[in-house]
């Protein structure tokens, strides 16, 4: 038996997910104020090292269910818009450097529009022209729970810090619209104390005139600069693109000391196990296959990129005995795991070492390897195969 095939493509709408970067001005207000941050992430099954890790892919309903319980247990009602308050663009990763590389407002926000479904998967922005005025609109898709007030505070506040990156210090905010319901704490946020705000409408938006699209942005501070091998990789690292693939970038992040069982996949994409369990059958995939798909990606990740012997490799895959865990790889790859770590090594300089140069990032604990990563590995294991 080798190495588990690739998954089939399904068309079913995949998960929602957002980089862990979306989430840092999150816990770095919870961390300023004294509140118990790990544990909050840690309730919402979310990794810690949220801020190590910028551009891994977490689901959006844990990040959402992260907002609301956090919100709830420090009492703070309009915690998204002190996160969003406190936000530097070019601190939100590659998306944000992206946007500040802009020339003019115009293109910070076109980039915004482009580059968004690379950064949260489970949101919109565009731009709505009134007249001499515009409005940058932001939506949730695909039916997500336009309820969570935390998340649609701080996709106002990603628009508005935005639009200021252009506009004067004394530009006065007129329209804001909010798809959530009525909340407090709108009157201590400086940028918004003046504005005309309306609560429970289509979509969530903030209005300026259409003279600033055209301003230059204002000079950014010291930022490290992006290369165009960076904005490749981070493309390729996104969020995928059909059902199966997005359960498995979610299964990467979940903080288990076994491999994630189906309840805790199930919990963190916000659905019933029945509901998984029948939506990856249509996609004609099970659970237990995208365990088998992510462990093999894993062990390869970590034989050929550290020096994790195969004992710790085998307990950070959830296997009891290593014996267990080199039984597995020879039925998925034909090869004990420490021949795949030689002779993998030997042919760095070929596919492997050109496909990581191209397409791979550091990746932490259970962290799926990118696409082309991936296709390199089995290139790999079948050249030895073969051999």
């Amino acid at each position: 038996m080798g190495a588990p095939a690739s998954l089939p493509f399904s068309r079913l709408a995949p998960v929602a997910l957002i980089r862990a970067a979306g989430l840092a001005p999150v816990v770095a207000v919870l961390k300023r104020i004294g509140a118990p941050a790990e544990r909050l992430l840690a309730s919402a099954n979310l990794p810690s090292v949220i801020p190590d890790d910028p551009e891994a892919l977490i689901s959006l309903c844990q990040a959402f269910r992260f907002m609301e319980e956090a919100a709830r247990a420090t009492g703070i009602e309009n915690l998204g818009l002190l996160a969003g308050q406190g936000m530097q663009i070019d601190a939100l990763g590659v998306f944000g450097r992206l946007i500040r590389r802009g020339r003019t407002l115009r293109e910070a926000i076109e980039t915004a529009i482009r580059t968004m479904p690379a950064f949260n998967s489970g949101g919109r922005y565009w731009l709505a022209h009134e007249g001499d005025r515009v409005r940058l609109c932001h939506e949730f898709v695909d039916g997500l729970d336009a309820g969570h007030r935390q998340a649609d505070q701080y996709c106002l506040m990603l628009a508005l810090n935005i639009v200021r990156l252009a506009a004067e210090p004394r530009w006065r905010r007129d329209d804001v619209l909010l798809e959530t319901k009525r909340a407090g704490g709108f009157g201590d946020i400086e940028v918004l104390s003046d504005a005309r705000i309306a609560f429970r409408q289509k979509e969530t938006a903030v209005t300026f005139p259409q003279s600033l699209l055209s301003r230059p942005l204002a000079p950014a501070g010291v930022t490290r600069r992006i290369e165009d091998a960076d904005i490749e990789a981070w493309w390729a690292s996104g969020p995928a693109g059909d059902f199966p693939a997005s359960v498995m970038q979610v299964m990467a992040t979940l903080p288990s000391s076994d491999y994630p069982r189906i309840g805790l996949t199930a919990n963190a994409i916000g659905m019933s196990v029945c509901a998984l369990q029948r939506r990856l059958a249509e996609a004609g995939v099970s659970h237990g296959r995208l365990v088998a798909e992510s462990r093999f990606a894993t062990a390869v990740r970590l034989l050929e990129g550290t020096d994790a012997t195969v004992l710790d490799i085998a307990l950070d895959l959830g296997y009891s005995d290593h014996a267990h865990f080199t039984r597995a790889f020879r039925r998925w790859t034909g090869i004990a795991p420490r021949d795949f770590r030689r002779v993998s090594r030997r042919m760095r300089g070929t596919s492997l070492a050109l496909s990581a140069e191209r397409g791979s990032r550091p990746v932490g604990r259970n962290r799926r390897p990118s696409t082309p990563f991936l296709r390199a590995s089995r290139e790999v294991t079948w050249t030895m195969r073969s051999r």
